[in-house]
């Protein structure tokens, strides 16, 4: 066998470079191959085993540094007696290749010639190379931008008076048109919102309605000057009407009385001056009844009243207070889940006040008419059966 040849490379520049390396046995056998480094392919270097005047009973054989053998088809080259065969080299499979000249029975080899070639010769991407890469695109980018911003400069300077007061009058008939588009399309979020706001209101007046219960009126706790008519009408007694002393709680106070779940009637109050609708605590309608109503109301009581073209409510803070639009027709819901005392107006579905309450015992509802001659009356109630899932 053959002794390992050595090539020293003078510079890193024969990596972008085609070279041709050839390695010769120092032995003295006319029958040694010779190993040229023909050409990188891929990430690997491709070897040519050439040897002349070979004899029809040898071939070529490649082996790598381990004796085993490497698959590789043995070619002639036309117009000559040369055998040649090529073998495709990567890097990390041992680097060590021999090519050698074997019997094709006996296997016996009968000259060889070997290469180590070392990973730093074989084809690599720099990180050098890709900074330098890196930094010439970003130079590139940088001169791209600083020349179009020079551009652009330049145009704009060259804009001429004409020019830029038409482009002025351009914008600025864009911005009217936008303006225009704001306010209408602000416009219509109001809108939008405003229905919304709307059909949830309604939604809300639906699902209390759906809670209704009919009320009568217990002729045992009413003011002596009350007159109450079928059970559900009430008004001051028209010759006691011109009195300004009328003493005690002018109030018609319910039969009905409520300790759990919810609850809703509704009362017609017309267009009269003033009025008060309200709940009451069965203690204090037990005081009414003994004091024959001669002394007013102090407290145990939630009302919300309506004079001076405005409501006010009593026996509690109310959550909200932006509907002071006189109603004909009061709808009252009286809420135990949410300890919620909340008053309606019927003909617009919306709601008037909501006043929290907290509730210890039976609550009963009044009724107070004021001065005015017309009845105030509260009406038969009849639950929609669609809403009683609501």
């Amino acid at each position: 066998m053959g002794v390992f040849s050595s090539w020293k490379i003078q510079s890193l520049w024969n990596y972008f470079l085609p070279f041709l390396l050839m390695i010769h046995s120092t032995v003295g056998n006319s029958r040694s191959p010779l190993i040229v480094l023909d050409q990188y392919e891929g990430s690997g270097i491709r070897l040519i085993c050439t040897s002349e005047t070979l004899p029809p009973e040898l071939q070529l054989l490649w082996v790598d540094g381990k004796g085993q053998e490497l698959a590789a088809p043995a070619t002639t080259t036309p117009g000559n007696t040369n055998i040649a065969s090529s073998f495709l080299l990567q890097p990390g499979s041992g680097n060590a290749v021999t090519c050698r000249i074997v019997s094709k029975v006996t296997k016996i080899s009968a000259g060889s010639t070997s290469v180590i070639i070392a990973d730093i010769f074989f084809p690599s991407t720099s990180r050098w190379m890709v900074a330098f890469f890196m930094i010439a695109v970003l130079g590139m980018i940088v001169i791209i931008a600083i020349f179009c911003k020079l551009n652009k400069n330049r145009w704009k300077l060259a804009l001429s008076d004409n020019e830029r007061k038409a482009t002025e009058e351009e914008i600025g008939r864009l911005n009217i048109i936008l303006e225009k588009e704001k306010v209408v399309s602000q416009e219509a979020l109001k809108e939008v919102q405003a229905r919304y706001e709307n059909t949830m209101a309604e939604l809300e007046f639906r699902s209390a309605v759906s809670h209704a219960v009919n009320i009568t009126l217990d002729p045992h706790c009413t003011h002596p000057k009350l007159i109450i008519q079928g059970k559900n009408r009430v008004k001051l007694n028209s010759s006691d009407s011109g009195q300004k002393d009328l003493k005690g709680t002018l109030i018609a106070v319910a039969n009905e009385g409520f300790s759990s779940g919810k609850l809703y009637w509704e009362v017609e109050v017309g267009g009269r001056p003033f009025w008060e609708l309200g709940v009451l605590a069965e203690t204090v309608r037990k005081r009414l009844i003994n004091e024959r109503l001669e002394k007013p109301l102090e407290e145990g009581y939630v009302s919300i009243q309506w004079f001076q073209c405005q409501y006010h409510c009593t026996g509690g803070n109310s959550l909200t207070d932006s509907q002071n639009k006189e109603c004909a027709v009061v709808g009252v819901f009286l809420d135990f889940e949410e300890n919620m005392l909340s008053f309606y107006d019927v003909e617009l579905m919306c709601l008037i006040r909501s006043i929290p309450v907290e509730f210890f015992e039976k609550m009963y509802p009044f009724f107070n008419p004021g001065s005015d001659e017309k009845y105030l009356g509260v009406w038969h109630m009849n639950s929609p059966p669609c809403l009683a899932s609501l």
